[in-house]
């Protein structure tokens, strides 16, 4: 894909933003984070009827290939259905579809600078003594995400789903993604698929708005750990809220390689923050069914990884670090929730 510019950049929003005079766009520089998407940071000057403003912006860039079945239009309508519904997200600014501006569809979004978000940073000994609060930041976020109503979100442009019909819809989905990015024989993988069928959870307490990517590493948080916003709704869908807690327990993203979840805390406290502010109950048999199910989806997400990169589609190598490392770790799971390891 084609290099942004500061010029570029500045003179798209400068024909753009209707009202504003004097743009100034200075800073524009990728980081490296997320393999979904490509994400870069700059500053922006403008002027408009209210005076002349001074912002810090993020803009995110859809890739020619990518390892979730999403787009822009998608994670910014997400963003702007969950703002001022109780859980703290970055505010919209822009959403331009057409990708001939910039070789891909982007999106604004205002930057919320000098915080973490580093999921490896928590494993520091520094950060030790903070990790109870992050814990019941993140889990309390996460359940109140859960109990929100769906009724009450601007849902539309989600595919449909009902408490009966939510977990093979996401089961068909995850094996679909699958068989599509094919890069060699699974059997684990579709050993779990067969056990998934055979024993299906009952219908969701509720259905809510999952984020789908709900870990360690996709929320900013302070010096002293609390929770600031949540990042990343690509995957953002109406289905069990389960799925979110389960995504968060994975044990691939037990990133103290120890029993820490989302290397924050034990999966028995994670839970029991999480039931206290969803008001939900996280039974032993779904929660488990979940699971295993994120084990799926986990691997389809990798198995994306691997084609993308093996076609030659998109060559960021965190796409190979997935290919390489993270299908081997999420067998490892799969077979520890079966019993087999």
């Amino acid at each position: 894909m084609k290099a942004i510019t500061d010029a570029e950049l500045q003179a798209y929003l400068a024909s753009r933003m209707q009202g504003w005079s004097d743009v100034s766009v200075s800073n524009l520089h990728r980081l490296p984070l997320g393999a979904s998407r490509e994400t870069f940071r700059f500053d922006l000057s403008y002027t408009d009827s209210a005076g002349r403003h001074e912002d810090r912006l993020i803009l995110r860039r859809d890739p020619p290939a990518s390892n979730v079945d999403s787009d822009r239009q998608h994670e910014f309508n997400a963003y702007r259905a969950i703002h001022s519904h109780g859980i703290p997200v970055p505010r919209m600014i822009l959403l331009e579809e057409d990708p001939a501006y910039f070789d891909g569809a982007i999106s604004l979004a205002e930057d919320l600078r000098g915080y973490h978000n580093s999921e490896y940073q928590l494993q520091q000994p520094e950060w030790a003594g903070r990790l109870p609060h992050i814990a019941q930041e993140m889990w309390s976020c996460m359940g109140r995400l859960a109990a929100v109503p769906v009724d009450r979100l601007d849902l539309g442009f989600m595919v449909p789903s009902t408490p009966e019909t939510t977990a093979m819809q996401e089961l068909d989905y995850w094996e679909a993604t699958l068989d599509r990015n094919d890069v060699g024989p699974e059997p684990i993988t579709r050993a779990a698929i067969r056990w998934l069928r055979r024993n299906p959870p009952p219908p969701a307490q509720k259905l809510a708005m999952v984020h789908g990517d709900f870990r360690a590493g996709n929320f900013l948080y302070d010096d002293s750990g609390t929770l600031i916003a949540v990042l990343d709704w690509e995957m953002a869908h109406i289905g069990d809220p389960l799925e979110d807690l389960a995504w968060s327990m994975a044990r691939v993203f037990s990133f103290g390689k120890d029993d820490r979840r989302s290397g924050i805390a034990p999966r028995e406290d994670a839970i029991r923050i999480w039931e206290k502010a969803s008001g939900l109950i996280a039974d032993p048999d779904a929660l488990h069914w979940w699971e295993l199910m994120m084990c799926i989806k986990g691997q389809g997400i990798w198995n994306s990884c691997a084609h993308v990169w093996s076609s030659g589609t998109n060559r960021d190598v965190i796409h190979a670090y997935a290919a390489w490392w993270l299908r081997n770790a999420q067998d490892r799971a799969t077979l520890e929730l079966m019993g087999h390891l």
